[in-house]
């Protein structure tokens, strides 16, 4: 049931993306399944809640344990672009422009080599590069995006970006501590759990999130917090052979 709390936080953020891929929250799948079934005559499935629907391998089969089918991001098409200038150049177009505070790029051992599979070096490299040029700390961080290809990847990413202590992310979650209204709240878009995964476009549509809500145009999506100046964005491939963790700045 741990990992249930991240697939459930983030598909309660989905329906606020307009890009989503799958712009639903699990109560919604969970109805059309019960709608559905009634309206072929099927015998109506007694599930109490998200939770309970979650736990029904018929609609949420096993794909590999830990994980089902509700906590794989689906590959998806799709592109995103940014426009990096000089501030001098910038000031032609806006007179608002998101800085770019700090940026890491690590680098390490592919998943099969690892001999430690809650933790990844090149996301603890990358952070501590974009802490050490932004002069911030993970305390400083408002909100962030990470790359959530599964659900149990975030809990270990909030961790390695140093939000949580190592082996508490999950308890993080469950508190609601990275919900929209949360004190670190942790893909506002639906992640790619929700938003789908367009491998290469990818980690540019996290810092266009991170933009949108800099600029607090993210609608119903927005995070609420006042002064917003500080997020993040944390991409990831090569299954943990390599990440960068970008950090963006309202000034």
């Amino acid at each position: 049931g741990i990992l249930f709390n991240v697939t459930i936080k983030s598909h309660n953020n989905a329906p606020f993306n307009p890009k989503a891929q799958f712009p639903m929250t699990i109560l919604d799948f969970m109805n059309a399944r019960i709608e559905r079934c009634r309206k072929k005559g099927e015998p109506v499935p007694e599930w109490k809640d998200e939770k309970d629907f979650l736990r029904d391998p018929i609609p949420n089969p096993p794909v590999a344990w830990p994980m089902h089918l509700f906590d794989c991001c689906p590959i998806s098409d799709g592109a995103a672009c940014l426009l990096l200038v000089a501030e001098e150049i910038a000031k032609r177009f806006t007179d608002d422009p998101i800085y770019l505070a700090g940026m890491g790029q690590g680098s390490s051992y592919s998943f099969h080599a690892k001999k430690d599979l809650t933790s990844y070096e090149a996301t603890r490299y990358a952070a501590k590069e974009a802490y050490e040029m932004s002069g911030l700390t993970p305390k400083d961080i408002q909100f962030s995006e990470v790359h959530d290809c599964f659900s149990i990847a975030e809990i270990v990413h909030i961790e390695d970006l140093g939000f949580f202590k190592p082996g508490e992310g999950w308890k993080g979650v469950a508190e609601g501590l990275t919900k929209l209204d949360g004190p670190i709240p942790i893909n506002t878009s639906g992640g790619l759990k929700t938003k789908g995964h367009p491998v290469g476009a990818t980690g540019v549509a996290q810092l266009y999130e991170v933009w949108v809500q800099l600029r607090n145009k993210a609608g119903k999506r927005q995070v609420p917090k006042q002064n917003l100046r500080i997020g993040a964005a944390h991409n990831f491939g090569k299954t943990g052979g390599t990440c960068t963790f970008t950090i963006l700045e309202r000034r």
